[in-house]
């Protein structure tokens, strides 16, 4: 009996043993992605993000400390880009880093000043039916808004594979091309949607949908203003619901107006649905934004005039995207996807992108 006793004992001991060491072994087994991000002479780390996206769309993002360094802890293995985000910064993302079990991995970063991005000036006012793949907008570079740097509603610190169950980027994504003329901006746009046309707002609400919000500020870019400046900040909200519809936000919140009149969007933009592949759809779509929309100091204007040749300014593109879970007639937004990547640049100004205003196009066209 005591053999018997010993033996079932050790056999107890043994199986506790080894969930005990198993146990240890599962904590140990995420990964570690650290490492420290500098910064340009004379600028903070305040602000600034590192995010890890993996082949999976699980995305982490941590901000980064005062100190330059940074740590995402409890990463799933997987093959990982790395992206660095700061204010007016950027550096060139880190791609196909091996992340396993265990093994703790270490990159640093070095931020450097943005240069403008070049909003490429048209010789002559670009017609509707000219779209992103037209010869209209073959000199412009493209903008791409399709990586997990560029989500910014939508992530849980608690669970970063909440994204990828949902659909990861297929959920909403897009790549723009923009240029002027003295007519105003012109916006060409791709845009994928796992719920195309889907926006039950109106008025101030029209972003909690499928949606285009764009930033725009005519005057050179601050990374210390956070504030909008009502003479030279605005944004545009247009809901791409069954039927568009647009919103100017920020100062004015209203409907667009030239000479104080309101303007209908129907005559600035045009809609081609896409074709449902794998159950992600979308539309390409046309926007012009007429300078005249712009105005300075109040509702009656006046409105700012076309930019000179080489002035700077800034901007961000943001989508929205409803609830792909969620009934069409209820759905809300549930994530953005932007240009920037800080979620924020709809009330500040310092998360915008630098821009120039290029009277050629740049040597490269690349977005």
């Amino acid at each position: 009996m005591k053999g018997s006793l010993f033996a079932a004992t050790t056999r107890r001991w043994s199986v506790a043993s080894a969930l005990l060491v198993f146990a240890l072994t599962g904590q140990a087994m995420a990964a570690k992605i650290s490492g420290t991000v500098k910064v340009p002479e004379g600028r903070a780390t305040a602000g600034s993000f590192v995010i890890a996206t993996s082949d999976k769309f699980a995305v982490y993002r941590v901000e980064v400390a005062e100190d330059g360094t940074f740590a995402i802890d409890n990463a799933a293995p997987g093959t990982y880009t790395l992206s660095v985000i700061g204010p007016g910064m950027n550096a060139p993302d880190v791609k196909d880093v091996q992340v396993a079990e265990g093994k703790d991995v270490t990159q640093n970063f070095e931020l450097k000043t943005a240069e403008p991005f070049c909003i490429v000036k048209s010789p002559n006012p670009i017609p509707l039916d000219q779209d992103i793949d037209s010869a209209a907008f073959a000199d412009a570079p493209e903008i791409l808004i399709n990586g997990g740097k560029n989500v910014g509603v939508g992530l849980n610190a608690d669970d970063p594979l909440a994204w990828a169950n949902d659909g990861g980027l297929n959920i909403v994504n897009g790549r723009f091309k923009v240029k002027y003329s003295t007519a105003g901006l012109h916006i060409a746009a791709d845009v994928n949607f796992k719920t195309p046309l889907v926006n039950n707002q109106v008025n101030d609400n029209l972003w909690n949908g499928n949606a285009l919000e764009f930033d725009f500020q005519n005057d050179p870019y601050d990374p210390e203003r956070t504030d909008k400046n009502k003479e030279h900040n605005w944004q545009v909200a247009v809901g791409l619901g069954p039927n568009a519809d647009w919103w100017e936000h920020n100062v004015y919140n209203m409907r667009p107006r030239i000479a104080g009149q309101e303007v209908s969007i129907g005559k600035y933009i045009t809609r081609v649905p896409k074709e449902v592949k794998d159950g992600v759809g979308g539309e390409k779509f046309r926007l012009d934004l007429p300078w005249g929309i712009f105005l300075q100091n109040d509702e009656s204007g006046p409105a700012i005039s076309m930019p000179e040749d080489n002035a700077l300014g800034a901007m961000d593109i943001v989508l929205d995207a409803s609830d792909p879970t969620a009934e069409r007639s209820e759905a809300v937004r549930k994530y953005q996807v932007q240009w920037s990547g800080f979620g924020n640049s709809h009330w500040n100004a310092s998360s915008n992108v630098p821009v120039k205003f290029c009277p050629q196009p740049p040597a490269s066209a690349g977005g």
